[in-house]
């Protein structure tokens, strides 16, 4: 039977929950997916009050004892002496008695997530394109169209193409700079004419000095200091104004805006960067008051005025028709780069950011780029493969450009593997929105008695497939568990059956991807 507690936890008593006996619990950041499951003798905080976070975040975590921990607002959580420790703004569901991960993940879902709809089918159905890793803050009409052309060329597959920051002259006057992109509309139909959808970045500030920024001041619709003085923050690009999108006058306006944009130039939708709760203050002055997780949840509701979305920060939205990229990861193979795919993604299937797309192939922090000598072309063609059985895979440095032939070879055969299961892909996305079921699967939602050495290195694509990407430098065996069954391999015709439950080191080579479906 299902129970559910209502709790008051504050700074003076925090409330504790026991950690049972072979208990893990998944949840809260997704930025933090390595870090899970927790269980007795984790070493862990979250802190989702006072929020650095560049991820997707939800006040929720789900154990493998059927528990639920969920709230309204933000709290803090530890994990010292094998116990949960939790301190709140208001009172905390502690849920007990559901079925497993999985009966725990069903009860969120059905209790907190916005179910019944979602992104459009090209999400799922073909790769990415994005212009940042090749143009950076030099986007213009020519090197697009030449990115474009050479995606063609090299035999991949057209899909959504993102044109990334700086394509307007400033922040806040949303209009193709005539500089850059002298002829968008035509640019945007010969996009369309080679096959993809248009979609362009945009955040929620403003440049000050500018004139938006002089008629949004005048009206009311930036954010305020505690002062009277309008919020000038600093971000990664530098100090901006914030727009109030509180305000159902800002949030017209800049809904307007980009679809006055789309009338004109035909863009399909957009990249809405930014909006992560640390660019906000809680003393900011809004017309409602919010809080800075909940201007971010407010980014989110934007977005879906748009079909065509990506978002990277997010609080709450769960289950929305939202895409929800993981944040940059660095061009390595370890914790902060290939080998958080996995755990990350599992993460938001769990918590509801299911309609997910892995970091750019290779990784997107660009910082971890700029000191590269060589290019590792393992390392990418790993990268690819990994997200290939996944929701999304998005390109960004232009594989052409950095990989020998056979290494472009390998790239491109993961790029077609995702066509070849994207109707697959599809039917989970659809169940997904249906019923909050994650499209990619932790082992332990199905088999609970995974060994945790399998619980980052492997997923599962819905319930029937069982996908192991080779995530470790000129690697010979992969190591896989199976669960009970007999298991087919799905990419590999030559492959014997494997007998499950069963540990076995599969011997893989740089063309390996293992994945299987239980016969």
């Amino acid at each position: 039977m299902i129970t559910v507690n209502e709790l008051t936890t504050n700074l003076k008593q925090p409330l504790q929950v026991e950690l049972l006996t072979g208990e893990e619990w998944y949840g809260g950041s997704i930025a933090d997916g390595s870090q899970y499951p927790l269980h007795q003798g984790s070493d862990y905080q979250l802190d989702l009050i006072h929020l650095v976070n560049g991820n997707q975040v939800a006040p929720a975590f789900i154990s493998t004892k059927g528990r639920v921990i969920t709230s309204y607002s933000p709290f803090k959580l530890t994990v010292a002496d094998d116990r949960l420790n939790l301190i709140a703004r208001d009172q905390v569901r502690l849920v007990a008695g559901a079925d497993g991960l999985k009966g725990a993940q069903q009860w969120l879902a059905q209790h907190t997530f916005e179910l019944g709809s979602m992104p459009p089918a090209d999400f799922f159905e073909l790769p990415q394109w994005n212009t940042w890793m090749e143009l950076l803050y030099q986007q213009n009409q020519a090197d697009v169209l030449a990115y474009a052309h050479h995606i063609i060329e090299n035999d991949f597959p057209a899909g959504i193409i993102m044109i990334d920051d700086l394509w307007a002259d400033y922040y806040g006057r949303w209009q193709f700079s005539t500089r850059k992109f002298p002829d968008a509309p035509a640019m945007v139909q010969e996009l369309h004419q080679l096959g993809f959808k248009v979609m362009v970045w945009a955040c929620p500030f403003v440049s000050p000095d500018s004139q938006e920024y002089r008629d949004l001041l005048a009206q009311g619709m930036l954010l305020m200091r505690p002062d009277g003085k309008p919020v000038v923050r600093e971000w990664w690009n530098g100090f901006s104004a914030i727009l109030d999108l509180s305000n159902p006058a800002t949030y017209q306006w800049f809904k307007e805006t980009l679809q006055d944009l789309q009338a004109k130039t035909g863009v399909d939708g957009f990249k809405l960067d930014a909006g992560d709760p640390h660019f906000y203050q809680a003393d900011d002055v809004s017309q409602m008051a919010l809080a800075p997780e909940q201007q971010t949840e407010l980014w989110g509701h934007f977005g879906q005025e748009f079909a065509y979305n990506e978002f990277r920060a997010m609080y709450k939205n769960q289950g929305a028709p939202l895409v929800n990229r993981l944040q940059d990861k660095r061009f390595e193979w370890g914790a902060e780069g290939l080998a958080e795919l996995i755990p990350d993604t599992i993460a938001q299937g769990l918590m509801g950011y299911y309609f997910s797309c892995p970091d750019m192939i290779g990784g997107g922090e660009i910082r971890s780029l700029v000191t590269l000598d060589h290019f590792d072309q393992e390392l990418i063609v790993r990268s690819a493969q990994c997200s290939a059985l996944m929701p999304m895979m998005q390109f960004s440095l232009a594989p052409w450009r950095v990989l020998d032939q056979d290494h472009l070879d390998l790239c491109r055969e993961a790029a077609d593997l995702h066509q070849r299961f994207a109707p697959t892909i599809l039917k989970l996305a659809e169940t997904a929105a249906r019923t909050g079921e994650p499209i990619v699967q932790s082992m332990a939602y199905d088999h609970p008695e995974t060994p945790r050495a399998y619980l980052k290195t492997q997923f599962k694509l819905g319930p029937s497939l069982l996908v192991a990407p080779v995530i470790t430098a000129q690697a010979t065996t992969k190591a896989i568990y199976f669960p009970a069954g007999e298991w087919q391999s799905v990419t590999d015709e030559f492959a014997q059956p494997v007998t499950g439950p069963a540990e076995v080191e599969v011997p893989v080579t740089l063309a390996s991807l293992p994945a299987y479906q239980r016969v």
